[in-house]
């Protein structure tokens, strides 16, 4: 295969014009925790919900199915090998479990911000009746608060048997990527090479602001660690041959050539063949390409495998992938596509925001990088104040989405914003209010059930809920697959 080969795949994914039907869907992925009662500890508590028994991983997944199997939706297994490895629905949804015991929904495509945030909220609210049995709860926050990496299970996929013990040789914080982080990913369609390269760019520079914005991840093992995206700072410490936010991803003339030399220079962690998996954490996708391993011959669908192993703070695949943001509670996740949908979709709008993140010095973003996820909105780093960008930047897409969409947004902004506040903020300010003492933290958090969108009550304010009554226009936010 030729470079032209590699760069022939994501011409095959530039379909219809932007504006057409198939360019208005919404496609998120979301994760969250799940705790259970501590049975044994006489003082109570909870602990992390584990792979098996009668309250763990497979008896959720065999719940969930068991709920769905007469609805007009039902669930359907998917194995590996004799392993129950995720659940799938015939709308396109699909359920699967991170290494760490975390729940992932990746939703089907969805015509409006509407659909996505009733998609949503009846997932959440099936998994809640999947783990009520055994008392357990559903916890919203970009890192594992309380327990040490050695008291997380392990989901014991084929995949995640190679990458957990390859994350030693990469970095410190690899391990707690893979079970111990949780986040929301948005996915954004591409109509053209040069509509890719364009909106590519302008997330890239966005994303330092995006983690800052929605940072919800101050808590590691009991205590506050210094840090507002703990989760940032743990990719920050992952693999930096494979994630991150390289340069030439900055420029203004940034062209598909350009990622697809980075790709090239890291490598799978594995391939198929006849159905197993073959070990390539050795060589790069270069030298696999040029015939280095002794066994294997590349091919397209080896070139895809690969792309899905990258892990850069913006992916490029058959859409564009945000992937920098923190898990939030359900309520406000909807802020997160109507933001980027605004500000991609909306050309006032990305005109204005462009205008003053292209004035940035790309050497600068590594810093950036460093800077909000220790102090997010609060971090300030030369001619940069996150706190007047960040909140120029919402203001830019609540312009964008107009008064008859802004309530997608605008709660949010009123809660943290505004205020130059995050969730992460008020997870801090409720831990002071618990004495810092994390297990009456989490059981006050994972007692609350006013998540859940309509709700009037709060938690002394850390669940404040968006109004009901939203309309189903939406800017145009996209997945495909």
């Amino acid at each position: 295969m030729t470079h032209n080969d590699l760069k022939s795949l994501f011409l095959g994914y530039c379909r219809k014009d932007s504006g057409t039907p198939d360019k208005q869907l919404i496609g998120m992925e979301y994760e969250n925790f799940v705790f259970i009662p501590d049975e044994d500890n006489p003082e109570g508590g909870f602990r992390p919900l584990p792979v098996d028994g009668d309250s763990g991983v497979f008896s959720v997944l065999e719940n969930l199915v068991e709920l769905t199997k007469d609805s007009a939706d039902p669930l359907e297994k998917v194995f590996e090998k004799d392993m129950l490895l995720a659940l799938t629905s015939p709308s396109g949804s699909k359920i699967t479990i991170e290494p760490g015991g975390q729940i992932e929904l990746s939703d089907a495509p969805r015509n409006s911000l509407l659909e996505a945030q009733n998609s949503l909220q009846s997932f959440l609210k099936l998994l809640e009746e999947a783990v009520s049995g055994f008392g357990g709860r559903l916890l919203f926050q970009g890192v594992q608060p309380l327990h040490s990496l050695e008291a997380l299970p392990f989901f014991p996929k084929n995949r995640y048997r190679i990458m957990f013990p390859h994350m030693l040789n990469t970095g410190s914080l690899g391990q707690w990527m893979m079970k111990a982080s949780t986040g929301v990913q948005v996915s954004i369609d591409y109509a053209s090479i040069e509509d890719m390269e364009r909106k590519f760019v302008f997330l890239n520079r966005l994303s330092p602001f995006l983690t800052a914005i929605f940072a919800n991840s101050p808590l590691i093992e009991g205590s506050p660690s210094g840090y507002l995206s703990y989760r940032s700072h743990i990719w920050e410490h992952t693999d930096n041959s494979r994630s991150g936010l390289p340069e030439a991803f900055l420029r203004a003339d940034f062209r598909l050539e350009d990622y697809v030399e980075w790709a090239l220079k890291t490598g799978p962690y594995h391939l198929k063949r006849d159905g197993e998996g073959v070990l390539t954490t050795a060589w790069s996708f270069q030298q696999l390409l040029d015939g280095k391993h002794p066994d294997l011959i590349m091919n397209m669908d080896d070139w895809e495998e690969h792309l899905g192993m990258l892990f850069p703070d913006i992916r490029i695949k058959n859409i564009l992938e945000v992937r920098v943001i923190d898990s939030v509670a359900p309520q406000y996740s909807l802020a997160i596509p109507a933001l980027i949908g605004s500000l991609l979709y909306n050309e006032t709008a990305f005109a204005s925001v462009q205008s003053i993140l292209m004035d940035m010095p790309k050497e600068e973003f590594k810093i950036y990088k460093k800077a909000v996820a220790k102090d997010a909105l609060h971090a300030e780093v030369n001619r940069t104040n996150f706190a007047k960008t960040g909140r120029l930047i919402v203001e830019k897409a609540l312009e964008g989405l107009g008064s008859a969409e802004e309530n997608w947004l605008l709660p949010y902004f009123e809660q943290y914003t505004k205020g130059s506040l995050t969730p992460a903020d008020e997870t801090l300010e409720l831990f002071r209010e618990c004495g810092e003492n994390p297990d009456k933290w989490l059981a006050a958090v994972l007692q609350n059930d006013t998540y859940w969108v309509g709700h009037d009550t709060c938690l002394n304010s850390l669940f404040c809920c968006i109004a009901e009554g939203f309309l189903s226009s939406v800017p145009r936010i996209t997945w495909t697959e």
